[in-house]
């Protein structure tokens, strides 16, 4: 399952204060989306949360340095500096162009880092 944090149809800047995240299914092929309200809990809790939701890949704009070695470590793929319109960020990662600028979180630059076995 693919995760996005979502503020006003787009991908939220900070994953860590998100509160309202979208689920895709992990198949390639698409799928409807699932509306996932996050509860406020510490960072740990947070991803856990996810990962009990079947999630396996985050996409985000910016998260902490502590939540993206955490997210690492607990087996997430994590995409970050990641912007954009929720669904034109969907259709970027089916067809492997996170890495274009227009999807560029503003202040990130260089390519997106790309979990191994998606490239």
């Amino acid at each position: 399952m693919i995760a996005i944090p979502v503020m006003r149809g787009r991908v939220a800047p900070v994953l860590n204060w998100c509160s309202q995240i979208l689920l895709f299914p992990a198949n390639l092929e698409g799928g409807l989306s699932r509306e996932l309200r996050v509860p406020e809990l510490a960072p740990r809790g947070r991803l856990t949360f996810l990962r009990d939701q079947g999630v396996d890949t985050l996409i985000c704009g910016a998260l902490s340095t502590d939540l993206q070695n955490l997210a690492m470590q607990m087996g997430f793929s994590v995409i970050s500096g990641i912007a954009g319109e929720v669904n034109e960020v969907m259709e970027a990662y089916r067809q492997n162009r996170l890495d274009q600028p227009e999807f560029w979180l503003p202040g990130c630059q260089g390519p997106r880092c790309y979990p191994p076995g998606l490239r």
